[in-house]
């Protein structure tokens, strides 16, 4: 079984609100926070995190591509979020990361690049909850689905004990949901495949029932 969330990073900026209000009662929504300086791209501050997690009733998950991820936990947590990754690339020390999300009633995940290997995961097994592979980079274009990426993702699942979640992220659309799943994800990030559809409520309930 695949779980379809869609990120509101790819939503239309101008009106948050009435993008929301799209989704319906599709029951998750993640979250990508970007401070400009772990990668060239500035998302959304704490304060429209505090405004989407007013207006929405989904389960709320984030992943954070920020420089300094453990200053981030006890504000994510406040606004309810159920769910926390962070890239291993920008940890000293995961695992005290990763203890202070768990502390806070948060699932943790760990999130790789397309350098890092899965098997940095290891030492965390003990406080890990899920991880998060990037199938796509930020390239000066288009960020496409890097189909080398499906080996990592047959890595993980393997390697991984069968309750640590897979989850993947990065230029998926309809024609890779079936790649990714049949590689081991079970968790998939879609942004444009969802928000460019007209309906993006129904194309969420569409794509899940492919699986």
């Amino acid at each position: 079984m695949i779980t379809i969330i869609p990120s509101i990073a790819s939503a239309s900026q101008l009106n948050l609100q009435a993008e929301l209000s799209r989704l319906g009662s599709t029951p998750r929504l993640h979250i990508d926070i970007e401070d400009g300086n772990f990668l060239p791209n500035i998302t959304f501050g704490m304060k429209t995190v505090r405004a989407i997690a007013s207006a929405s009733t989904a389960q709320m998950d984030a992943h954070l591509l920020v420089t300094n991820p453990k200053d981030y936990v006890n504000p994510m947590a406040d606004c309810g979020l159920r769910m926390l990754a962070f890239h291993i690339e920008a940890a000293a020390y995961p695992a005290d990361v990763l203890e202070h999300i768990r502390r806070r009633g948060m699932k943790a995940g760990l999130a790789f690049n397309f350098k890092t290997s899965v098997r940095e995961a290891l030492p965390f097994l003990s406080r890990l909850d899920y991880v998060l592979i990037m199938t796509a980079e930020p390239d000066g274009g288009d960020c496409s689905f890097c189909p080398e990426i499906l080996s990592k993702i047959r890595e993980a699942r393997d390697l991984l004990p069968d309750h640590i979640s897979v989850w993947v992220d990065g230029g998926i659309g309809e024609k890779e949901l079936a790649r990714v799943a049949a590689a081991g994800a079970d968790t998939v990030i879609m942004g444009r495949a969802v928000w460019q559809a007209e309906d993006p409520e129904d194309q969420v309930r569409r794509l899940q029932k492919l699986f």
